[in-house]
């Protein structure tokens, strides 16, 4: 196999990708050689998601057409370090109205005082917070990964940056959430110093007021990673972490809030503003992307006016799904016969192949998801699950009345298996039809 030149110390399947696409682009490295390529490659990618595509991937949305006219790439290529007032270059007071507006609205909108918003992603947002607020040899303790506990949350992410020991939180399975009896003599037996609660798979809210009565009696700091949830938070629908007792909250600003990618930390508490704001300029960052504030601005102003109406719509979407899975024979994640109170449901694809394998076969088919480790699965059993979000289908015009429709397409891919590109062409057929009812409306 021709290694790769990108990452030769990627895993064989990716390296073998990898070379493909370094051959394929490097037959005109012209200028104007990659202008066309890199056209073509965002051409094809609207095709197939803004166009033909059922997009069920729980970590994406698109932007509002008054949002994506408020980004701008020239002041995107514009330096700016330091508070407005006070900054480094001279001629940006224009600069000044956005790095106003879109933290005063963002923080107005998820119920804090203070919002950091210039962090590119939520994954450097929960490492603002763990070098504020821990230092090396310190222990956090998070959700287990089974339970959808991210990345950034683990050992293998920003932790060991920090040099911080992970500990998995107390958690049942079949309860699908922590297990709240055994909480705080667990944090009393560990002392850490950051309890991370919130996950990549959300399907009922957690009991915050109990963490954080837990976290207070061994002075702990309470952070909820809402990074798939903060479109719902937005909303005051599922959970309200910062008014049911969270000392912050971290989130993704796409996902289910629907703005332009990047983190955020919010807080109500101005001194715990002030440490990560410290921490976040000049210690992580200098200049940042101001370009994609005024999106972000526009994008909370329409989530403060509709945003409850569009989480409960999320919401009304994901538990439709949910039921016309369980009705086609899909083995979807319950607790006490609810299948969520969320925009995710979660489909144990054990018998489908496996999570991984659903999904290549789906998007294949022209649905698009991904797998996720469940609760209940062995170590070894890999991404047992499905994972699916209903953000962006609900900002695209789809209702409770198109998920049996969706629910049939996953069946006839996956359990009837049908041939994916008959299948595809229905799920065309489906996009379409909710494209034109959408415009018509």
């Amino acid at each position: 196999m021709t290694n790769s030149r990108i990452a030769p110390w990627a895993s064989p399947r990716a390296r073998q990708r990898l070379a493909e696409v370094e051959a394929a682009v490097s037959a005109d490295l012209s200028a104007a050689g990659v202008a066309d390529t890199v056209r073509k490659a965002l051409d094809a990618h609207a095709a197939r998601f803004d166009d033909d595509g059922i997009v069920l991937y729980a970590g994406t949305n698109v932007l509002s057409p008054a949002a994506a006219a408020a980004g701008s790439v020239p002041v995107s290529s514009r330096p700016s370090m330091g508070w407005p007032g006070e900054k480094y270059q001279v001629g940006l007071d224009h600069l000044d109205t956005l790095e106003v507006l879109a933290p005063m609205l963002v923080a107005s909108l998820v119920e804090a005082n203070f919002a950091e918003v210039r962090l590119p992603s939520a994954t450097l947002a929960n490492l603002a917070v763990y070098t504020a607020f821990a230092r090396a040899g310190d222990k956090i303790a998070v959700l287990p990964e089974f339970a959808g506990g991210h990345a950034s949350h683990h050992a293998q992410g920003v932790p060991a940056i920090r040099g911080l020991t992970v500990v998995d939180l107390p958690y049942l399975p079949d309860e699908l959430d922590l297990d709240y009896g055994r909480l705080p003599g667990f944090l009393r037996v560990h002392r850490p110093r950051i309890v991370v609660i919130g996950a990549s798979l959300m399907l009922f809210p957690h009991d915050v007021a109990a963490v954080r009565a837990a976290c207070d009696e061994v002075g702990a700091v309470l952070v909820y990673d809402a990074s798939h949830m903060a479109g719902l938070v937005a909303g005051r629908v599922f959970q309200r972490p910062l008014h049911e007792g969270a000392h912050l909250m971290t989130f993704s600003t796409y996902k289910s809030f629907g703005g332009p990618s990047g983190g955020c930390v919010a807080t109500r508490d101005p001194d715990l503003a002030e440490r990560v704001s410290t921490v976040v300029y000049p210690g992580m960052l200098a200049n940042y992307d101001a370009g994609r504030l005024g999106a972000l601005a526009v994008t909370a102003a329409e989530l403060a006016e509709h945003g409850a109406g569009y989480a409960r719509a999320c919401v009304a979407n994901a538990r439709a799904l949910g039921a016309a899975l369980f009705d086609r024979g899909f083995d979807v994640a319950r607790h006490d016969g609810e299948f969520t109170r969320s925009h995710h449901v979660a489909v144990d694809a054990l018998t489908l192949g496996g999570g991984e394998a659903a999904a290549e076969l789906l998007g294949e088919a022209g649905v698009y998801l991904s797998g996720i480790c469940l609760p209940w699965q062995r170590i070894d059993e890999g991404l047992r699950g499905l994972r699916i979000g209903t953000q962006e289908i609900t900002r695209r015009g789809f209702t409770p009345d198109d998920q049996p429709a969706i629910a049939d397409l996953l069946r006839r891919a996956l359990i009837a298996r049908e041939a994916p590109e008959r299948v595809r062409a229905d799920a065309v057929a489906l996009r379409r039809e909710v494209n034109a009812r959408a415009t018509r409306h």
